[in-house]
């Protein structure tokens, strides 16, 4: 791989930095964490097949004369791939080992492969240790269960090499681990038994999942052994196969395994700017959505929210993370997170396991893997109704929305039902175990908050139009009334003029609260205000009072309540950030959009390939420990929408086979734009600037699109001329607010046709 791919695809650690951050790999049924030089600490760090926590640890040793080496004390360096990780460890008697750890993605398996390199010129005899603690206890009570109460039943598989762990209540809660060779020593209990042989306990012994395992090696110039850790919630025969042929098939997978990843990110849309943070960052959002892509038998597919604390299928961040995932084409996954949360949608009016009521077309707002179903939220319903509508409008499925529309009607009636006392706002407050049910559920917003306002008016809006797509008239009208009720009410109700702001919510009394929040962007996310009052607000959220070096605040730093360290009063959220950046290139501010999405590749350097949830909203405080989840999914995908949709200008309305493509291109030396899916077809586009000339190369592959096709540019153009492969073509050139320029062209292309723009200009 060259210098510049390994860039953009491996994220390489050292020692320097300690070491000691967090990573994940995943599968679509399993995933293990760690930290990067190879300990597992804490509760959360694991290989977790649920709604089971399948081990707790694997340390690996190396026994020289009588000094045991743990290699998480001698790891130099941690590498982050798209597909597996890899650790280097540099240990005294000048042996070398490379592991390599991997997920499979359809198997229930953790894979381990291990080289050791002796830079002797003798013969190097030595002991490797293999030291597994396996849990199997239910993901849920994880955090609360006795740290002795996990007892399993144990055996030794002779033929297999491998010892095979049981619950000792749900026998179908089972973990098998071996290796390649066979060990000469295998000790149930720890290292203190650890001897030679096999020492199994008695049947009347508690067993807690600690096993000892010694591999007597003699390495001349390199050897490898493989490891094998297979677990879940089925039968020891089906758990035994997936374990027989992961260990049996391990470099197979592991190419299965790279391959599988580097089909996914080479057949969704990509970005190249030549400006390596914005291109990478781009790259790994793809990458952390595939890492928190996952299957669960029962429920179907979806992305979970961010770990390690939320496992969790959540109705809010699904949809908010969806908008990147449609951004990027991966149709296939959005139809099936949608179908997932449309499956858990409340039928009838009812209470849930906390007696917590919830009401008939209600969207969950958690669904755990267990089994429990938590309905309440404000927006997980509206947004529902904005995920189905903006999949639609990128995949032109018509089929799905037929099918899902019904759904979408009993979202769109429960949502006429949240305005609770007349007054033509959406109420919300605390309920269950949640202060509040907005997306900022740590802190009280009743009872009217702003981007609440703002989602329900949008969610109308696009049910509005789905509607009338499936020809329900009644429907289309009674949502579009709603919608332009709900945008007035936004203007009146919240709008401070004497700020240049939003207030953030209305309170019980019927008085606005004037905290300066990062929510009075949410009305501009979803385009429902004019462009003056919008340029007032970001105009202020550009300022030093929210803007940081790797994102936005919350919450400003002149706000009373501001808490830099807090999880919602003064932290700074990708997700927000986000809203921020869109919000700028929907609104015309072109560069101030960029240098946001740029903040934002800062904010996932500073969490090592990974978005996080949250960083401090303060230098000062950027070197405590995680406040909340190192990788979120939402995070990426809000990203991904204002990359696309943002900078790259794309606009999808494939039920009707048309979009454009009109780049932020002023300070790149070019952007080329690969696989970007609208419906059935696929966008490949190559601009390049060459002095007053701007030279664009497009293909369209599958159906014909009618497509827009442009650029923008931050200066006043005085006139431009268009050459279509060199033929003379029409060309619309506008003077935008703020010295901007966008040229436009209309083509009509696809079926694999080719064309040539060179747009000349004054």
């Amino acid at each position: 791989m060259e210098a510049e791919q390994r860039e953009m695809y491996v994220w390489t650690v050292d020692k320097r930095s300690g070491l000691k951050r967090s990573f994940i790999i995943s599968g679509l049924r399993t995933y293990l964490m760690a930290l990067e030089n190879g300990e597992f600490r804490g509760r959360w760090c694991g290989v977790w097949c649920l709604p089971i926590k399948v081990a707790d640890s694997l340390r690996l040793g190396v026994k020289l004369g009588d000094e045991l080496l743990w290699l998480s004390d001698y790891c130099d360096k941690f590498e982050a791939h798209t597909s597996h990780a890899e650790r280097f460890y540099c240990l005294p008697h000048g042996l070398l080992v490379k592991e390599v750890v991997f997920i499979p993605k359809l198997h229930r398996a953790a894979c381990w492969l291990l080289t050791f390199e002796n830079l002797r010129e003798s013969r190097l005899k030595f002991r490797l240790i293999v030291n597994p603690v396996v849990n199997l206890m239910w993901e849920v009570r994880q955090a609360t269960e006795p740290w002795r109460e996990r007892r399993v039943f144990v055996a030794y598989d002779e033929g297999r090499g491998a010892v095979v762990f049981r619950h000792y209540v749900r026998p179908e809660w089972v973990a098998i681990f071996g290796g390649s060779l066979k060990p000469s020593a295998v000790s149930i209990g720890g290292l203190e038994r650890l001897a030679c042989g096999v020492s199994m306990p008695k049947v009347w012994e508690n067993v807690y999942g600690d096993v000892a395992m010694a591999y007597d090696l003699e390495v001349k110039d390199r050897e490898e052994v493989k490891f094998v850790l297979a677990g879940g919630v089925d039968s020891l025969l089906s758990l035994l196969k997936e374990y027989d042929e992961a260990i049996s098939r391990t470099h197979e997978l592991l190419h299965e395994t790279e391959k599988y990843i580097e089909a996914y990110l080479t057949r969704t849309t990509n970005m190249s700017t030549g400006v390596l943070p914005l291109d990478r960052t781009f790259t790994w959002s793809k990458v952390n959505l595939q890492l928190l892509k996952h299957y669960q038998e029962g429920y179907g597919m979806g992305f979970m929210a961010g770990l390690p604390n939320f496992p969790i299928f959540f109705g809010r961040d699904t949809v908010w993370t969806l908008f990147g995932v449609n951004a990027i084409g991966d149709f296939e996954a959005s139809r099936e997170a949608l179908n997932l949360l449309a499956r858990f949608q409340a039928k009838e009016d009812g209470e849930d396991q906390a007696m917590v009521p919830y009401y008939k077309g209600e969207v969950p707002h958690e669904v755990r893997m267990d089994g429990t179903i938590i309905y309440y939220s404000i927006d997980s319903t509206p947004l529902f109704v904005i995920g189905v509508y903006d999949y639609f409008q990128w995949s032109g499925d018509h089929v799905f929305l037929e099918y899902m529309y019904d759904n979408v009607h009993k979202a769109l009636e429960w949502c006429f039902n949240a305005d609770r006392d007349g007054d033509g706002l959406v109420e919300h407050g605390p309920e269950g175990f949640l202060p509040d049910v907005t997306w900022m559920d740590s802190l009280f917003r009743g009872k009217s908050a702003v981007d609440v306002q703002a989602i329900f008016a949008y969610a109308f809006e696009c049910g509005s139009k789905l509607a009338r797509e499936v020809e329900d008239h009644d429907m289309e009208l009674r949502a579009r009334r709603r919608a332009e009720e709900l945008k007035r009410l936004i203007v009146e109700r919240y709008w401070s003029e004497d700020e240049g702001f939003f207030y953030d919510t209305i309170k019980p009394n019927g008085t606005p609260d004037a905290s300066l929040t990062v929510n009075a962007v949410v009305p501009l996310f979803f385009k429902l205000v004019d462009h003056d009052r919008a340029w007032r607000v970001l105009s202020r959220l550009e300022g030093p009072d929210f803007m940081c070096e790797w994102g936005v605040r919350t919450r400003a730093k002149s706000d009373v309540e501001y808490d830099a360290k807090s999880y919602q009063k003064g932290s700074v959220w990708p997700l927000s950030t986000g809203w921020v950046s869109y919000a700028q290139f929907q609104y015309g501010r072109f560069k101030e959009g960029l240098k946001t999405l740029m903040r934002l590749s800062r904010a996932q350097e500073l969490s090592s390939a990974y978005f996080a949830e949250l960083l401090p909203g303060d230098r000062e405080t950027s070197g405590r420990e995680d406040i909340g989840c190192f990788i979120q999914a939402w995070s990426s995908g809000v990203y991904l929408h204002s990359a696309v949709r943002g900078l790259m200008g794309v606009r999808a309305e494939a039920p009707s086979r048309r979009a454009s493509l009109c780049p932020y291109i002023d300070e790149f030396r070019m952007l080329n734009v690969r696989e970007l899916r609208i419906g059935d077809s696929f966008i490949h586009a190559l601009f390049k600037p060459s002095g007053d000339q701007e030279h664009v190369r497009v293909r369209v592959e599958g159906q014909v699109l009618e497509l827009e096709l442009g650029f923008t540019l931050a200066k006043v153009l005085g006139d431009c001329i268009l050459y279509v492969d060199g033929v003379k073509h029409e060309v619309e050139l506008n003077t935008l607010k703020g010295g901007y320029s966008r040229a436009v062209a209309k083509l009509s292309l696809g079926e694999g046709r080719t064309a040539r723009l060179t747009f000349k200009f004054k």
